[in-house]
């Protein structure tokens, strides 16, 4: 179970977990390092799960989830995956998405972490959460600053979108089963899942209509069907 950018394992408290899930701090969160890079981080997470078979990840560990099945191609049998990027396509994209990252670095590293998760909070993408009782949205807000400034800008210099590599060839060779979930109003996300799926042998895509990046907080019940399904399996 791997949380997203800002998250922990409190991320998934509405979840209906399997008995035996395992839900690690990623780099840079809380007390835990940030690894040297994208494949660091990916090893680090292998080593803790040798005897894994499936995986759930949401958006960062949903990267980190497509870097596993990249990296140990014939190791997991399954894989819930909620707002997945398969990476850049380009250099000059990569480029240009560590700039962007460096305003965030810059403004963890300058002005602390408080004003860093407003900031982050005020971004379109959580415009959908607008509907969550304030209480849900409280608690993230409090877990988000469970986490030091400067563990999360490390984790973006390491791990954030423009230092990972584009893991689309290794992906189409994957035999990994792989449900994509994926909000309605993602409309970023949804294209690049329809992509993932038209590249993966096994791979399906289920939509949550009227919600957001963030199904793990918005649609604990989508989620957590389809963890019963490959527990029961």
């Amino acid at each position: 179970m791997l949380h997203g950018f800002t998250g922990s394992p409190a991320s998934f408290t509405g979840l209906t977990l399997p008995r035996l899930a395992l839900a690690p701090l990623l780099g840079g969160h809380a007390a835990v390092p940030a690894s040297a890079d994208f494949w660091a981080e990916v090893e680090r997470l292998g080593a803790l799960m040798p005897d894994a078979r499936q995986l759930f990840g949401y958006s960062l560990g949903a990267r980190l989830s497509l870097g596993l099945l990249a990296r140990y191609p014939r190791r997991f049998d399954r894989a819930v995956l909620v707002a997945a990027h398969p990476g850049l396509h380009t250099d000059q994209q990569r480029a240009r998405r560590r700039t962007a990252d460096d305003r965030y670095i810059s403004l963890l590293r300058e002005r602390g972490l408080p004003e860093f998760v407003a900031a982050w909070e005020g971004q379109p993408m959580w415009r959908s959460q607008a509907a969550l009782h304030a209480s849900l949205r409280a608690a993230k807000h409090r877990e988000r600053l469970t986490h030091t400034a400067e563990g999360l800008a490390r984790c973006l210099a390491s791990v954030g979108l423009g230092q990972m590599p584009d893991l689309r060839a290794e992906l189409a060779h994957s035999g990994c089963v792989v449900e994509f979930l994926v909000g309605g109003q993602d409309r970023k996300f949804l294209s690049l899942a329809r992509e993932l799926c038209a590249l993966m042998p096994r791979a399906r895509l289920h939509v949550a209509e009227h919600h957001g990046h963030d199904l793990v907080l918005e649609c604990p019940q989508f989620c957590s069907t389809f963890l019963s399904q490959g527990h029961s399996s």
